[in-house]
């Protein structure tokens, strides 16, 4: 039997880093019969490699030769590529604030998930335009009910892009990338924000997919389990591609590099200059909600939800994408103008005029992927960090010579010692996840918010987060609100279950009544 025709080649590829430089020449082929995998740990340089197929950034040396395609036409608009930074491009919520997701009106003022679906926004076609017959608009609407039902939201056509929750973002990029009907899909940490059942279910979805006339790329730290229709791995550290082959005859070379990565950032030690008594006098409670709810346009995303959080008690807060979860979080933190139409006492005080919520913002240290997509990218690592003392979402006020000090301790403790001047939007999502955790932490905060902390982090980042989290117990009574929807990624010492489902409180419980299961 003859082999299978090449699809795409990398020839000697050579890529600019951004801090300078270049990597190594890369050699790789995809054929027309492979799925391929690209695995690797945080900062390996896997997003760069499968960036450059799909983004027309100049590279340093080498060649890209996509052999599928015909007739001069431009090999990108073939290629789709969906990742986490998706989310920010060419979305009507794009802004330098994340606090615009919940401002009052906005839900009124953009797109529908169905017109973000349809065949003008996604191809640029109006649907009365005379085209050459590559797009039909009967065509079209085919395939956008199919990829509707498979990917199975249905249920979100009618919101407002902006006031889907970060997993159901995800869902609809896909549904997108689909719609493009390319010949090359490329996934970047697909399964990240995604609760359970639809990562489940995204396995299904990959299955069928690659059954297909279209060829998959899947890029992935290696903590979630391969679709077994991937045929190839390719596999990278430290911006060097360390083997690549046949998958089982990688297996063996990849559980070897996961369980490097697991390993090998392991600092140990103390917390950098955590105080011992850090909200120890505290009493009563630090969030207190009194039958609160929350609707947009209509449509009800939180109902009657009564619940509080003392001093001390570290809360896991649980339920599928779209409960509600981050909108709950937005309410606390103060992001959401509703926060101030709801009974919603914190720290003692009920929000409301003559209340400032810089000084609610200073009792607390947050991270969620919101945070993450519109943090400015040009700020450093070191600075990203220093602005969690003034709960600042850029480098707008002066640090000290010693909060500079404390910040450059939780850098090293976390491994990124070596990024302090790096650029955020110059590291990898993984990288930037972990520079994120330090700013929360670098001020000693009564109350610590962690959305989805350990999203998009290797084996070994995860677990030093973890440690983090399970270490602060021990020099501080920070109370804690923790989401995660994987059950490896909940740390010890949670004391309590909350499990929202449609927006309403479905379960509450001591930790020792509960199944920890996302």
């Amino acid at each position: 039997m003859c082999d299978a025709a090449p699809f795409l080649t990398m020839e000697d590829l050579s890529l600019y880093l951004p801090w300078g430089g270049a990597t190594g020449g890369v050699h790789w082929e995809i054929r027309t019969d492979q799925h391929w995998a690209v695995v690797g740990p945080n900062g390996s340089g896997k997003s760069r490699l499968v960036k450059a197929i799909a983004s027309p950034a100049p590279i340093a040396g080498g060649a890209i030769r996509y052999h599928f395609v015909r007739n001069g036409g431009s090999p990108r608009e073939r290629v789709a590529y969906v990742s986490f930074e998706s989310q920010t491009v060419g979305l009507p919520f794009n802004s330098p604030f994340h606090q615009a997701r919940w401002n009052r009106g906005v839900g009124q003022q953009s797109w529908s998930v169905s017109d973000y679906l349809s065949e003008y926004r996604v191809n640029w076609v109006s649907p009365f335009q005379v085209v050459d017959g590559r797009r039909d608009s009967s065509g079209f609407e085919a395939c956008r009910e199919r990829t509707i039902e498979l990917l199975g939201i249905e249920a979100l056509l009618d919101r407002s892009i902006d006031q889907v929750s970060n997993g159901e973002r995800r869902k609809v990029l896909l549904a997108r990338a689909l719609l493009r009907r390319p010949q090359l899909l490329i996934l970047d940490n697909p399964f990240a924000g995604l609760d359970g059942a639809f990562r489940e279910r995204l396995q299904h979805i990959l299955e069928t997919l690659m059954h297909d006339d279209l060829r998959i790329v899947l890029v992935t730290n290696g903590r979630e389990s391969l679709p077994p229709g991937i045929t190839h791995v390719l596999l990278m550290d430290r911006g060097d591609v360390v083997a690549q082959g046949p998958r089982e005859d990688m297996l063996n070379a990849l559980h070897a590099l996961v369980t490097r990565g697991a390993t090998r950032r392991n600092p140990g030690g103390a917390l950098p200059s955590m105080r011992v008594d850090a909200g120890a006098e505290r009493t009563g409670s630090l969030v207190q909600m009194r039958n609160v709810s929350v609707s947009y346009g209509g449509l009800q995303i939180l109902r009657d939800i009564t619940w509080s959080v003392s001093p001390g008690e570290k809360w896991a807060l649980l339920g599928p994408n779209g409960a509600g979860k981050t909108t709950l979080l937005s309410l606390i933190l103060g992001d959401n103008p509703q926060a101030y139409a709801n009974d919603i006492v914190l720290f003692g005080s009920r929000l409301g005029p003559g209340r400032s919520i810089w000084e609610i913002k200073k009792r607390m240290g947050w991270i969620a992927p919101e945070l993450q997509l519109y943090y400015p990218k040009t700020v450093s690592c070191l600075e990203v960090v220093c602005s969690g003392f003034h709960s600042a979402i850029g480098p707008y006020r002066r640090c000290t010579t010693r909060q500079r000090e404390t910040a450059s301790e939780w850098l090293h403790k976390l491994g990124l010692g070596d990024l302090t001047g790096v650029a955020l939007g110059a590291i990898s999502e993984g990288q930037q996840r972990m520079v994120l955790v330090a700013r929360a932490l670098v001020d000693e905060p009564e109350l610590l918010i962690f959305d989805e902390p350990c999203q998009g982090l290797d084996a070994g980042n995860r677990d030093q987060v973890l440690r983090m989290v399970e270490g602060i117990g021990d020099y501080t009574a920070a109370s804690l609100i923790y989401v995660s929807h994987h059950r490896d990624a909940l740390p010890r010492g949670i004391t309590h279950v909350l499990r929202l489902d449609g927006g309403r409180i479905v379960s509450r419980q001591r930790v020792r009544d509960a199944v920890l299961n996302p």
